[in-house]
């Protein structure tokens, strides 16, 4: 009857609806899933952040004083202050970094914003160079190396040697003791290691 026929076209007009349904469904869950999958790589590509990593990073801004940067490999960023970028702190900061530029740093610290949330890192040039110094420095005693004279201080002279400072004990400037150590600020000259601790911080050499 056309009852019956009228019926029989619905339900077959329902069950085309919901295969058309369940298939829509079945695509909707695949791209779901590609893109959880995507997002789950995307984390495991992400790496922590821990101070004494050493960490590459491109320079972001350039601004009062310092420098932002982003932690490649990470999704977070660093702060790169002049003090931690040179002992000069008569420098200018966009002399000495560019936008765009990649540098080699060595995390500080974990640093959170008052007024917010956001998690950023201190990060250091100036003490990742010295690590370095340090590291070239180890078994050297006797050895020459050339220095330049930062200020006098008291008891002898303030040395820097590959970004790393060391002292010459007043004794030990010349062969005859020396009163007058202002007289040296600013000289590069050869210096013989005496003494390497960098647990102690303490890197002694003598001109004589």
């Amino acid at each position: 009857s056309e009852e019956n026929e009228a019926w029989e076209e619905w339900i077959l007009y329902m069950l085309d609806g919901i295969e058309k349904t369940s298939q829509e469904s079945l695509e909707l869950i695949k791209k779901i899933s590609i893109l959880m999958n995507e997002f789950e790589d995307l984390l495991n590509s992400v790496s922590e952040v821990t101070p004494g990593d050493v960490v590459t990073a491109e320079v972001l801004t350039v601004d009062a004083g310092q420098a932002n940067v982003a932690i490649a490999g990470t999704g977070v960023e660093g702060v790169l202050t002049l003090r931690e970028l040179t002992n000069d702190r008569n420098a200018d900061i966009n002399d000495l970094v560019k936008v765009g530029e990649t540098l080699e740093l060595l995390v500080l610290r974990q640093v959170v914003g008052k007024d917010t949330d956001t998690v950023t890192y201190l990060v250091s040039k100036k003490r990742l160079e010295a690590r370095k110094a340090w590291d070239k420095l180890v078994g050297r005693e006797g050895e020459v190396v050339t220095v330049k004279v930062t200020r006098a201080v008291k008891g002898g002279l303030a040395v820097e040697f590959e970004g790393l400072r060391g002292f010459i004990p007043a004794s030990m400037i010349d062969s005859r003791f020396t009163r007058n150590t202002e007289r040296f600020v600013g000289q590069e000259f050869d210096a013989k290691i005496k003494e390497v601790d960098p647990a102690e911080n303490r890197f002694i050499l003598s001109r004589r």
